[in-house]
């Protein structure tokens, strides 16, 4: 097993459990009446099942820590943060629909290297389930932007 992976593991693992924690704290609430802790709780319940996911992962394949760094693209991980820092700008400006699916439509053709329908589709789905979730599901007050979308 390699002790680096099993580290992380045990980072992830604990963060999760802080994180419920604290989410507990600020209220859950319910599905029908969500608090502002409902979904950090949620959120660290994904990430303690993806450490625990990791850990077994760990125990099941030997190899070399060099191995997984290798793979491992800066630009990548420069262009991700960058277009998230970016959306964070346009977010207010441009709306909350547009800005999603510009997001998503630059990591799959920049990051991801897919083609135009598969990017253009998935974004559009993406900004869609999203706005259905958070603005008329949880009827959260998502910017509108410029075109007022």
């Amino acid at each position: 097993m390699m002790r680096s992976d099993k580290v992380l593991s045990l980072f992830w693992f604990l963060l999760a459990i802080l994180l419920m924690e604290e989410s507990w704290r600020l209220g859950a609430g319910g599905l029908r009446k969500p608090g502002s802790g409902l979904f950090p709780l949620l959120i660290g319940m994904l990430l303690l099942i993806v450490s625990f996911l990791l850990f077994l992962q760990t125990r099941s394949h030997a190899t070399a820590d060099k191995e997984g760094w290798e793979k491992v693209r800066v630009r990548n991980i420069l262009l991700c943060i960058s277009s998230l820092y970016a959306y964070i700008l346009v977010l207010e400006w441009l709306g909350f629909i547009a800005s999603t699916f510009f997001l998503i439509l630059f990591l799959l053709k920049a990051i991801e290297h897919k083609g135009w329908r598969l990017a253009v589709t998935t974004a559009l789905l993406t900004a869609a389930v999203s706005y259905a979730f958070f603005g008329i599901a949880l009827h959260a007050a998502l910017p509108r932007g410029i075109l007022g979308i």
